[in-house]
């Protein structure tokens, strides 16, 4: 991995850190407890960093 490729995926990271936050936030504005804002959090950065393994796209 050379030094561009290092700073892409660093920039990544920081993207996906900074929209799961305001996601997290989101989730506390619409009333959800801490609990249920972790939770989906977590299964928000999971869709993101593995999108749709089971195999069924959906193309129109």
């Amino acid at each position: 991995m050379d030094k561009q490729q290092l700073q892409e995926f660093i920039n990544g990271i920081g993207m996906i850190a900074e929209t799961a936050l305001l996601f997290y936030r989101s989730t506390l504005s619409a009333k959800a407890t801490q609990e249920e804002a972790m939770r989906l959090t977590q299964a928000f950065i999971a869709a993101t960093l593995y999108g749709n393994k089971g195999g069924s796209s959906e193309k129109k």
